[in-house]
């Protein structure tokens, strides 16, 4: 049963269920407890397909031959309604589409525009009544259409997630490279790769749940971050080691390590370690998926970023440790020699020497490794870990 969002139903069209992408044919409609052959845009109706079919709320349902854009990140026209705080790119916020909610972050602001002239103006953050043009990412892909073709699947409200107030509304457009191009010809910087526009998210046959009981533990992520040097690596091994040898299904991603292949085209700039970190997250979340016990051992040094991160996951999945160590202490472990480097200026950008870290504010567990040994650090995380198995 749902609302018809737009144009119309008729009995024995083909249709197809996202997220599911599952097939069948619509075999009766009624509307208002009588049974029609059509329904309309505006009408609540009920659906009998011809097949078993799960559809969860949230679903949509859409004609076979007429599918619309699938997607996680796309562009949209928002109009900002907080008299608060401003839409900011360093937090994350609530996107209310159609029937389903995710979380969203706000990847750039590409302009503002004035409503008197209709010109593009730079801008780092939307104010009360002020609209941009801005990239967005949801923590779960979403169905949409251009806001101009179809209203219904094109708008969107943003919602902050502490106080559940509406702050935002949007209109989604298309993602096209022209669109980027001149952007980033206009700012002098490189203009991106075409997206794919025609993949959609493959469904297994396996469920969750499934691996968790061939598991005997549910998928968890632990996602450690600190400074260079602060003990992080080190503690990531000694707890796979721990819970492997306990029989778990556990697998750990090594900040060196994903440079070797997976992110190995990225450099050290701000953007090249946010695409870094966002790369490793979703492949966490795929190793999650897979039912295993994700270990991350990353600097991760930008909070938006770890925001990000922590949206991918299921709030009772997800274990944020912060591997506290003074910052001179790390300078005299220095295991790799690269602060040595830093101050010598044969590296630049590097954290916590003439790059930021910004540490956490609300990690689920801090270690100091200047107070604790290494086996009273893995304790502590062991015992967090195995509250959520």
């Amino acid at each position: 049963a749902g609302r018809v969002a737009s144009g119309t139903v008729k009995t024995g069209e083909a249709i197809t269920v996202l997220p599911s992408l599952r097939h069948s044919r619509i075999k009766r409609i009624h509307v208002n407890e009588r049974e029609v052959e059509e329904t309309f845009a505006g009408q609540s109706a009920v659906l009998t397909l011809e097949d078993e079919i799960d559809i969860s709320r949230g679903d949509m349902i859409v004609r076979s031959h007429n599918l619309p854009e699938v997607s996680g990140e796309f562009e949209a026209v928002v109009c900002w309604m907080d008299e608060r705080n401003p839409l900011r790119t360093d937090t994350q916020y609530l996107l209310q589409h159609t029937t389903r909610t995710s979380k969203v972050f706000v990847d750039e602001i590409l302009y503002r525009m004035d409503v008197n002239s209709l010109h593009r103006e730079s801008a780092a953050t939307l104010e009360l009544n002020e609209l941009g043009r801005v990239k967005l990412t949801s923590a779960q892909p979403i169905f949409f259409d251009p806001y101009d073709r179809n209203r219904e699947t094109g708008g969107f409200v943003i919602i902050d997630p502490a106080d559940f107030r509406t702050v935002g509304a949007g209109m989604i457009r298309y993602t096209t490279r022209e669109t980027l191009r001149e952007l980033r010809r206009e700012r002098g910087q490189e203009a991106d790769s075409p997206r794919a526009t025609n993949v959609s998210w493959e469904t297994g046959l396996v469920s969750r749940d499934e691996r968790r009981k061939r598991n005997a533990h549910p998928a968890v992520c632990v996602w450690l971050t600190g400074l260079s040097g602060s003990g992080k690596s080190t503690i990531a091994k000694a707890v796979e080691q721990q819970l492997f040898a306990d029989g778990r299904q556990v697998f750990r991603l090594d900040g060196d390590n994903v440079r070797h292949g997976l992110c190995a085209d990225l450099g050290f700039t701000q953007a090249d370690r946010s695409t870094n970190i966002r790369r490793v997250g979703h492949a966490a979340r795929l190793l999650f998926d897979a039912g295993q016990v994700v270990i991350c051992s990353f600097i991760a040094p930008y909070a938006a970023d770890r925001d990000f991160v922590r949206g991918l996951f299921p709030d009772d999945a997800f274990l944020e440790v912060y591997v506290r160590c003074d910052i001179e202490e790390c300078k005299r472990r220095d295991p790799k020699g690269l602060y040595g480097k830093a101050e010598r200026g044969e590296i630049t950008g590097f954290t916590g020497v003439d790059d930021p870290y910004e540490e956490p504010t609300a990690a689920d567990l801090v270690i100091d490794t200047t107070q604790l040994s290494e086996q009273q650090a893995v304790a502590r995380v062991l015992a967090q870990v195995k509250a959520l198995l």
